[in-house]
């Protein structure tokens, strides 16, 4: 006997275990990756929002304290002309009011002060016991109340120094008073008024955003706020830590950026102090909605990533999905050609010693004439396809040739008939004559053969089950533009549905008899000479269409 051949040893694929694994794997990471990219890219706004407010609320802070420096100064550089333009009359040496004021000290006050805009409210001359002496204008308002009761009054009585301060409570005009001295006593007061609310002191911006805040030594709010915000007597240190630290000040509920700065004023006047404040909401207003603005780009960026990474990640799940059916596939191929190999190496020694036998055997009657001849036929087919079988696993190249298709159809019919099952099976053929091919003639037989066999005995099966009591195949073949188109149809119920999704893989099969073997092999005939091989599910059965490219004329 002769040796058999080693079967070769069938590359190890992973267990679908192991891919379920590595499937896992990937989507857990692709899944990390998603998260850790969706946090960068909500970080990222975030983070420059955060350093835009930042930078925006410095940027503010430093330009409300130079505004708070310019508008004290200012202030300061006016309150301390009004003030000098007061001590100027107060120690004018012809100024005598000591002996009540006489004709020549209001021709004094008059040429000084007469429709004088220096003071917006007005002068007026007080003596030590808070009466009116002289006034420009003359019904100038002093407040309600005695002027000796007012404690700016009694300072400046008292101290004998320059004082500015509220003429009498919040939102009255600011006064700038002055005393009158004559050999260290004070013989006089002079108070010139400012008004506060209707319109802004000089070096005063109101409005734009801004709001300006003047108080005195005590805490006294010198200058009125808007109405919606109530004053209180708490916020005038949160209001004096300005001129340190620069920054939030919360005002009756609404949070505020200011900066403070004491107004210089003359010797003897002093703890002035204005504060300029803006509103947080309004400035970082136009940063939110750019933010709002990055925020929405990164999250529209982030969906198309998103949406490009699913794309990906499905493609590569597909990818994936096909590398394991290829290596499927590669695995049962190997093992197929390990058993074909084995199964075509006993084949080819039974049909060497039939071929032998057959060579000495001479028919004895007409009969035999035609046996033996269909007998060698048989054989030599027989011989082909068991080294087909030899080269399953690595299909060989077709040896083409001319060929009448027609003719290798009838000798594939030819095969059929004599198979036992076909005596059962009405078989009908419809062929066209002149469909030449190049192709190599026992390939495309063992195809054709495999298809008729098998509707053939499908037919035979549904008529011992009882499904067709009249079993039939028919075989047309005709010309289709370019192609030549075999149809084998049959009516023995078609394949069974769930063998349908693996009808052309090798060894899968429904049949008792068989080993799945032929369609998976006539399918790789076929597309070996450049055709096609289809199932069409019929009402009552099926239909394989085979397709092959006619031969073009020279």
């Amino acid at each position: 006997m002769s040796r058999q051949p080693s079967p070769p040893v069938p590359p190890k694929a992973p267990t679908p275990g192991e891919l379920a694994r590595a499937q896992q794997r990937a989507g857990r990471s692709a899944l990390v990756g998603l998260v850790l990219l969706g946090m960068v890219a909500l970080t990222s706004p975030l983070l420059a929002y955060r350093t835009d407010l930042r930078t925006a609320r410095e940027e503010v802070l430093g330009y409300l304290s130079s505004q708070a420096r310019v508008q004290a100064e200012a202030l300061g550089v006016h309150l301390g002309l009004l003030a000098e333009e007061l001590r100027r009359l107060a120690d004018h040496p012809h100024f005598s009011p000591e002996d009540g004021v006489s004709e020549e000290d209001v021709a004094v006050l008059d040429s000084a002060f007469h429709h004088s805009s220096l003071f917006s409210e007005g002068v007026a001359m007080l003596t030590p016991d808070g009466r009116r002496v002289w006034s420009d204008p003359p019904k100038m308002a002093l407040g309600s109340s005695e002027l000796s009761t007012r404690p700016w009054f009694r300072r400046v009585l008292r101290q004998g120094i320059p004082d500015i301060h509220l003429l009498e409570g919040e939102g009255g005009p600011i006064v700038v008073a002055m005393p009158v001295k004559r050999s260290g006593q004070v013989v006089g007061v002079l108070v010139g008024e400012l008004r506060s609310g209707a319109r802004p002191l000089p070096g005063v911006r109101i409005g734009g955003g801004e709001l300006s805040l003047l108080l005195d030594a005590e805490g006294h709010l010198l200058l009125p706020v808007p109405p919606q915000f109530q004053w209180t007597p708490g916020n005038a240190s949160d209001v004096r830590a300005l001129v340190d630290n620069p920054g939030p000040l919360s005002l009756d509920g609404t949070r505020m950026l200011g900066a403070a700065a004491p107004v210089p004023l003359p010797d003897g006047i002093g703890g002035m102090l204005l504060a300029v404040l803006e509103d947080e909401e309004r400035d970082t207003r136009l940063l939110r909605r750019r933010f709002l603005g990055q925020l929405l780009f990164h999250l529209a960026l982030l969906g198309g990533t998103v949406l490009i990474f699913i794309l990906l990640l499905r493609h590569s799940y597909h990818s994936l999905l096909a590398a394991e059916e290829r290596l499927r596939h590669q695995e049962t191929m190997a093992a197929l050609g390990a058993a074909s190999q084995l199964i075509a190496h006993e084949v080819k020694n039974a049909l060497n010693g039939i071929q032998a036998a057959l060579s000495l055997m001479r028919p004895a009657t007409t009969g035999g004439e035609v046996a033996l001849p269909a007998l060698r036929a048989q054989v030599q087919r027989l011989g082909h396809l068991a080294r087909s079988l030899l080269s399953f696993g690595t299909p060989r190249v077709a040896l083409r040739r001319t060929c009448e298709l027609h003719l290798l159809v009838e000798e594939a019919l030819q095969s059929v008939r004599l198979v036992p099952e076909a005596e059962d099976v009405s078989l009908t053929t419809s062929l066209t004559e002149g469909l030449t091919v190049q192709a190599d003639p026992a390939l495309l037989v063992s195809a054709v053969d495999n298809l008729l066999r098998n509707a053939v005995e499908a037919g035979a099966v549904a008529r011992d089950t009882g499904l067709r009591p009249s079993p039939w195949v028919k075989v047309t073949l005709a010309r289709e533009a370019d192609e030549a188109v075999l149809r084998v149809e049959d009516n023995a119920g078609g394949v069974d549905p769930g063998l349908e999704p693996r009808l052309w893989e090798p060894f899968a099969t429904a049949r008792a008899k068989g080993v799945g073997l032929g369609l998976p092999m006539a399918r790789t005939a076929v597309e070996a000479h450049g055709g096609s091989l289809t199932y069409t599910r019929l009402p009552d059965g099926s239909r394989f269409s085979l397709r092959l490219p006619l031969e073009r004329a020279a």
